[in-house]
């Protein structure tokens, strides 16, 4: 079975003869330090070229053992193709918005909509996808979404919008509709590269910051558009939602995602009494990756995929500076499983 067959097949509902391990990358990020100087595609170049950034992805699949193809390496593409400065970042550090583009929720009329295929980045992240499917067509290709309300903190102070959540909430449903579109076109021009599954990445929607209520009303139902519209191009789609997703149970079982992926703080068996038939990914600590010996990440990939896990994954981004050993020792222990059957 190939990489990517095995992870179509099981988020498509079918049996698979083990757990696929995978990095989306994006917000999750996929690379590494020691990749970048043995292979010498590195940051910040590897976000600023077609080339080089299809060099590390694939570099990634080949040393630390990830069964996938994730691009770019960062949730600033949109951002900055909307005129946000980006700090492009060196080779430990991946890029972040320095200076906002709105000042206010009604700014938004101020924006464009966006061309995939012109404005920013996008174009090089579309060309990147064509690159790493030709050369690895039997791994799966992700392509990486900004979920609208991460986006919107990616255009604006994060207590901007949080605040005009209740004082303006008509205005915030439009700044969101726009940016779904946008999202959906995006997603769909990456569909076209050669991309086979979405990942959408919220971190600003957590149920922490947000609660059931606000989930409910500024966060469910974009979501689930820009979830349809895949599901429309025959894409599945993962969503990656950070922290504590508790107080969001009741809401998370309307999303409409094949697969949720869940931070280091969510327990698996948790997730599954409130999400029943739903596949699950992670949630391999990130810090444990970065800070542990390999025995020990061994040890917590084989708890997990003994527990259920459904796709073997880190619980958030993962730092450049993480020990590649320690990342071949989480991919590792799902392969094995495929040697054993």
């Amino acid at each position: 079975m190939t990489e990517k067959r095995r992870l179509l097949e099981l988020l498509a509902g079918r049996r698979v003869d083990r757990p696929p391990a995978i990095c989306p990358g994006g917000m999750m990020t996929n690379a590494s330090r020691e990749v970048m100087r043995k292979t010498g595609f590195r940051w910040p170049e590897a976000h600023r070229g077609a080339q080089p950034m299809a060099g590390l992805a694939l570099a990634m699949r080949a040393e630390a053992g990830f069964e996938n193809l994730g691009i770019p390496f960062c949730m600033t593409v949109e951002a900055e193709a909307w005129g946000g400065e980006i700090e492009v970042g060196d080779e430990i550090t991946p890029p972040s918005v320095h200076r906002y583009c709105l000042h206010s929720v009604e700014q938004w009329r101020e924006l464009k909509p966006l061309d995939p295929y012109r404005d920013g980045r996008m174009p090089i992240v579309l060309e990147c996808t064509k690159l790493v499917r030709e050369a690895a067509p039997d791994s799966p290709v992700i392509a990486n979404l900004v979920g609208p309300v991460s986006l919107a903190t990616s255009l604006m102070d994060a207590t901007i919008l949080f605040r005009a959540l209740r004082r303006e909430p008509a205005q915030v449903h439009q700044l969101l509709a726009f940016l779904t579109d946008t999202c959906i076109r995006y997603g769909q021009a990456l569909l076209r590269a050669g991309a086979d599954v979405v990942v959408i990445s919220d971190p600003s929607a957590t149920g922490e910051i947000l609660g059931p209520k606000l989930f409910r009303e500024f966060t469910l139902p974009y979501l689930n558009r820009m979830i349809e519209a895949a599901h429309k191009d025959r894409a599945p789609v993962i969503m990656h939602i950070c922290g504590n997703i508790r107080s969001i149970y009741e809401p998370l079982r309307e999303l409409t995602a094949d697969a949720i992926s869940v931070d280091a703080v969510v327990a698996l068996r948790s997730v599954r009494r409130a999400l029943p038939g739903r596949k699950i990914m992670g949630n391999v600590s990130t810090l444990l990756l970065q800070t542990a010996t390999p025995s020990r990440v061994a040890a917590r990939a084989k708890k997990l995929i003994a527990a259920g896990m459904d796709i073997l994954a880190p619980a958030c981004g993962v730092s450049a500076t993480t020990p590649l050993a320690n990342l071949r020792a989480m991919t590792g222990v799902a392969k094995e499983l495929g040697t054993q059957s």
